[in-house]
């Protein structure tokens, strides 16, 4: 999770009474907060940006907290989500524990228990380190990257087809890919398409030895970098989404 000043929060409840309490209780505790009235409106905003903590409500119109859960957790497996209620769900809290929530809350809300299960989160959940994967099918441009980063504190994921790219970002999410833009089972211009559906906010650079070919993409990626490489331009686009992050 990331520092105290730069964790993303969600609140997910149909009651705007609700939403507005723990906006002012949770930007108190200087945490960005943004909210969905419903669980269809929090997929939404899910797919467009990443959240290190959601509080999500059981039950609510058109798609209960449990399924929503369920749902959020496939688009992001790393937030923590914490669930809430002022019913007696026993079963369903139980269900969503189950499914990978994080702590529960009962309405009307403990102050104090809220604040703790905040701590806890960020006790359990220290700084999150910039997660970025390599996509290229040369191995010694993989190579390259391994050794450039293996000692800088970032989490670092190499594959070498447009295939296992998608998979990984389905399953772990990443908040810097660098593509190369002509691969074998596949092309960078096909598969930024694909990482897009899959993930809106995600920050994709170029790797190429291919100016031409990097021109027909240039305006759905972040940026460009040109073999060979020049090591500071890519320190730079790192350094550029570590602080668009707050990581």
């Amino acid at each position: 999770m990331a520092d105290k000043k730069s964790i993303k929060v969600l609140v997910v409840d149909d009651e705007k009474v609700v939403r507005d309490f723990l906006i002012r209780l949770l930007s108190l505790e200087n945490l960005e907060v943004k909210t969905a009235e419903d669980g269809f409106s929090a997929l939404e905003q899910a797919k467009k940006e990443s959240f290190d903590l959601v509080f999500l409500d059981v039950r609510m119109p058109k798609m209960d907290g449990v399924q929503t859960l369920i749902e959020l957790r496939k688009i992001n497996p790393q937030a923590r989500y914490v669930m809430m209620t002022g019913y007696a769900v026993d079963d369903l809290l139980e269900k969503a524990m189950k499914e990978g929530a994080f702590a529960s809350l009962k309405k009307p809300f403990d102050i104090n228990q809220m604040l703790s299960i905040l701590k806890s989160a960020q006790e359990k959940y220290p700084t999150r380190r910039l997660k970025i994967l390599i996509v290229d099918d040369d191995k010694e441009i993989l190579d390259f990257f391994k050794n450039l980063l293996k000692d800088k504190p970032y989490d670092i994921t190499m594959v070498n087809t447009g295939k296992d790219a998608l998979r990984k970002i389905e399953e772990d999410g990443f908040d810097l890919v660098f593509l190369d833009i002509i691969l074998k089972d596949t092309t960078g211009i096909e598969l930024c398409s694909k990482m897009r559906q899959i993930r809106k906010d995600l920050d994709i650079v170029l790797i190429t030895g291919h100016p031409e070919k990097a021109e027909q993409i240039q305006d759905r990626v972040s940026g460009c970098l040109y073999k060979p490489f020049e090591i500071q331009k890519i320190f730079q686009e790192i350094e550029r989404v570590r602080k668009e992050k707050g990581l």
